[in-house]
């Protein structure tokens, strides 16, 4: 991960992900973990999961692919080592070029970055060829300009007839919401506390999250009243440090993996919302799977010492509606954001 916020001037890097072995969606979800946990790398967004034909060596499995958007103060020679790394940890044995494998990741394209050496060529040379690849990129990238053209023109204009089919298994299918209260600066707390307790804030977090589950870290329950799980929603801890259990003690399910997580919310009612309601750690272990995020951005400065990355700057994410607010003199707006995704092609 990065420890200073991305716009700090990381490089972005866009990779293409694809499995046709074993548990193909599980692999690239645990490589979408390891990414996100990898030093100087800071993943930001992922696509859906498609399901398509080989290319280049017909006689394997279809594979199922994906794209996903990194931060990265990483050189891209470094980067590719860290992949191959990802690529070795989760079973890949490099045999047969374009044959079946258990995990395969590629980079795509580093703006403003180009290289043609033997083990690595920015942009890819056959991205613009590849179905399978400019479809996921589109949705995560559709305007990104490469070569002098667009993703989505670039798509538009692909020769590769092999079917792309949309599959089901990325955690971008469960529509997860970040909801969150932080000043001006985007702090979210001290010590463990909240900045603000404010009855219209609290209000909206109830009439958004009841009835639905809420997905939280283990410091964030004990903010609770009583540290009890809430009345009317159901409660995932996700935390490390206690190990997995259908259901807590308290009466919370408890993942302790982002794999366990997904297994998880697979199982519930696919009309369910999902609310990722904190702390900071999990605000962004989980940011990249984001699809919307509801905050409350109160006009006001505290001391804090945990922030929430600052979405209002953020290219891949586009305020929706801005309501404001005032409470005993305090001003606030309840802002709702959207992830920025490419029409489905």
């Amino acid at each position: 991960m990065i420890d200073t916020d991305v716009t700090g001037g990381a490089s972005v890097c866009y990779l293409s992900l694809g499995a046709n072995l074993g548990k193909r969606e599980q692999t690239i979800r645990l490589a979408l973990e390891e990414i996100a946990h990898t030093e100087g790398v800071e993943l930001a967004g992922v696509s859906s999961f498609y399901e398509t034909a080989p290319w280049g060596v017909e006689n394997q499995p279809d594979f199922i692919n994906a794209t996903a958007k990194v931060y990265t103060v990483l050189s891209p020679m470094e980067l590719l080592r860290q992949m191959q790394r990802i690529e070795g940890k989760l079973g890949r044995v490099r045999h047969e070029h374009w044959g079946a494998r258990t995990m395969d990741i590629d980079l795509l394209h580093m703006p403003g970055i180009a290289m043609d050496t033997e083990e690595l060529r920015l942009p890819h040379p056959y991205l613009s060829e590849r179905a399978f690849v400019l479809r996921p990129l589109a949705q995560i990238a559709d305007s990104l300009v490469i070569c002098g053209n667009t993703v989505g023109e670039h798509l538009l204009a692909c020769k590769d007839t092999g079917e792309v089919r949309r599959a089901k298994g990325s955690p971008m299918d469960f529509g997860l919401c970040l909801i969150a209260c932080v000043d001006e600066a985007w702090g979210l707390g001290k010590g463990g506390k909240l900045l603000f307790h404010l009855s219209a804030d609290l209000m909206r977090f109830r009439e958004l999250t009841y009835g639905h589950t809420v997905i939280l870290g283990r410091k964030t329950l004990m903010t609770f009243p009583s540290g009890k799980p809430l009345e009317g929603r159901r409660h995932i801890l996700l935390s490390r440090s206690i190990n997995d259990a259908p259901e807590h003690a308290d009466g919370c399910f408890v993942a302790g993996t982002l794999a366990s997580l997904w297994e998880t919310l697979e199982r519930l009612p696919e009309q369910e919302r999902f609310f990722v309601v904190g702390g900071a750690t999990v605000y962004r272990e989980l940011l990249p799977y984001c699809s919307e995020a509801e905050i409350t951005l109160v006009h006001a400065r505290r001391e804090a010492d945990c922030f929430l990355p600052r979405l209002d700057l953020r290219a891949d994410f586009s305020l929706q509606s801005c309501q404001k607010m005032q409470e005993n003199g305090v001003e606030m707006e309840f802002r709702s954001y959207r992830r920025r995704m490419g029409a489905e092609a």
